[in-house]
């Protein structure tokens, strides 16, 4: 993707920060193609956006976490922001604690569901101590517009006295919500209840966890309810981890297999319960064959990889996408088709990248997988996402398109340029076939002390007709088709970037300016034969620096 500028379009008073656009913002190539970037000033002023919902107009509704405030951002399809709003969820007595940001539903009238947790606040010197030995789930129904319409609440027992074994003392327990389904005439609630290490960083790793789940209507009245007791949650509180088997009328949860060090099995657990939250039984994929390693260890940790997200499909398996550690050597993203007892069926392995203390591959955080239509399904990851400037002058999510059977499609690389940071935390498909992405970034050359948040929508088109799909290893621009004939056609987002073909003598035959998405060259004149091209950029200082360049055959 081409570099940045800091062209200041729009002031946003309400949190007070710039909204600036990417140089390729100033050319809107399609009305379904867009890009924003937020100047957030530090780490702590940035967005972490966990969710995107479209609308039934088109429109998108984006989620996040801003000062342990809820944050939503409302963009039309062509990219303008419409509103935005902050929502405070602070309670006396109470502490918000939803890691992987507030979940939210949309309603049937155009309006939104959000559910917030609150743990009481145990310390006795804290200001804000109120005595309170209950936790809350609290649901606020809001309309289209993000206005308040009613708030209900439930309250979750815990126990008020610490834990103890024989050598590790334990916090007060405390829950956070997971998974919350719509059913059509009310929601399903998955929530986890975990101690943690009073005198550490490192909490579940010895246990002391349940599982709950509740059935409500849409008043949050409990219809009925089941529970798991086991060694740990793992933190594994996410929005797609209890998945709803419609053909046998079951749920099934999954849950990683191994946090910390060696203490327990590595690969993940599936646990499945019939509609009543019964318990039936188990199933655990341990190592998993086929995806070209030997130990596999999904984790859901920043510190080595994030976004273990399962989604269900019509042939009624299940698709997860995840970072995982394989072995001792490598990180990577892997793509796993696994039926209803944990077999694995079919995988995918992406982005392996040698383990360091610079780089690692991540993939987006709450989200990295998905689809409206099984035939276009959409997985991303970042190799050397970390802290690469010396070993890796770019920093590149790969979107991968691929269909229920995991075929390959199709692959395009978002590239965000020379010693970048980039934390991707979602992935969405969208009802036009293409897909959006969210995240943010900072230069380490450049200016190591802002961060920015991006938000970026690719149109189906960008999926659509490359039939070389980087198979060289390109990571920003392809030429297709190849072999061609009359047309070449060069897809960048590169911008102020210079093309340059040659023949096979070395021959300059043709140059010109890249100022779109797709470039499309007129080769009806041109013999039969290999050609040579090249991409570069211009700039004052060292005047056209080659960036890529790849063969074409006419």
């Amino acid at each position: 993707m081409q570099s940045l500028t800091t062209k200041k379009i729009q002031t946003m008073k309400k949190l007070s920060f710039i909204l600036i656009l990417f140089f390729s913002s100033n050319i809107m190539f399609s009305q379904n193609e867009f890009e924003y970037v937020y100047e957030s000033s530090d780490f702590n002023n940035i967005i972490e956006i966990t969710d995107i919902l479209e609308m039934d107009n088109g429109d998108f509704m984006v989620f996040g976490i801003k000062f342990d405030h809820n944050y939503f951002g409302r963009f039309s399809n062509s990219g303008e922001l419409l509103y935005e709003k902050l929502i405070n969820n602070s309670v006396p007595g109470y502490y918000h604690i939803n890691h992987e940001g507030s979940p939210i539903i949309k309603s049937k009238d155009g309006g939104f569901y959000i559910f917030t947790n609150l743990n009481p606040i145990y310390d006795t010197n804290d200001i804000n101590y109120q005595g309170y030995f209950e936790a809350k789930i609290v649901m606020d129904k809001l309309d289209e517009n993000l206005e308040l319409i009613y708030s209900k609440e439930m309250t979750i027992p815990l126990d008020s006295t610490i834990i103890c074994d024989e050598t590790i003392l334990y916090d007060y327990p405390e829950i956070e919500i997971g998974t919350v389904l719509d059913e059509g005439d009310g929601f399903v609630i998955c929530y986890e209840k975990y101690a943690e290490e009073a005198y550490g960083s490192s909490p579940h790793i010895y246990g002391f966890d349940s599982t709950f789940f509740i059935k409500t209507d849409y008043d949050l009245n409990i219809l009925k309810s089941g529970s798991l007791g086991h060694l740990k949650c793992n933190e594994l509180r996410h929005r797609n981890h209890l998945l709803y088997d419609e053909e046998d009328d079951e749920y099934l949860y999954y849950t990683s297999g191994e946090w910390n060090g060696s203490h327990y099995k590595k690969g993940f657990y599936l646990y499945r319960f019939d509609s009543d939250f019964n318990y039936i039984g188990e199933h655990y994929l341990s190592n998993t064959n086929g995806t070209g390693v030997n130990s596999i260890h999904y984790q859901d940790g920043d510190y080595l990889t994030s976004g273990i997200t399962f989604k269900r499909t019509s042939s009624n398996t299940t698709i997860m996408m995840a970072g995982a550690k394989c072995g001792q050597r490598y990180t990577a993203a892997i793509c796993l088709e696994i039926n209803d007892e944990a077999k694995m069926l079919d995988s995918i392995t992406f982005a392996k990248n040698e383990i360091s203390s610079t780089n690692k591959t991540t993939v987006p955080r709450y989200g990295s997988i998905d689809w409206t239509d099984e035939n276009r399904i959409f997985i991303g990851a970042t190799s050397n996402s970390y802290y690469s400037p010396i070993l890796n002058d770019h920093q590149y999510l790969t979107i991968r398109m691929i269909n229920k059977d995991l075929n390959i499609l199709d692959e395009l690389y978002y590239d965000l340029g020379k010693t970048s940071a980039l934390w991707t935390t979602t992935l969405k498909a969208t009802q036009d076939g293409g897909c959006m992405i969210a995240g943010h970034f900072y230069y380490y050359d450049k200016d190591p002390d802002t961060y920015y948040n991006v938000i970026k929508k690719f149109p189906p088109e960008a999926f659509d007709d490359i039939k070389e799909a980087h198979a060289h290893g390109l990571k920003y621009a392809v030429a297709y088709p190849n072999p061609g004939g009359d047309i070449l056609n060069i897809r960048t987002g590169l911008r102020n970037a210079v093309l340059s073909v040659y023949d096979i003598n070395g021959k300059k035959i043709h140059e010109q300016e890249i100022t779109d998405d797709v470039t499309s060259v007129d080769a009806s004149k041109w013999q039969s034969g290999t050609y040579v091209w090249r991409l570069g950029v211009r700039s004052a200082e060292l005047g056209v620096k080659e960036m890529e360049s790849g063969k074409w055959v006419k």
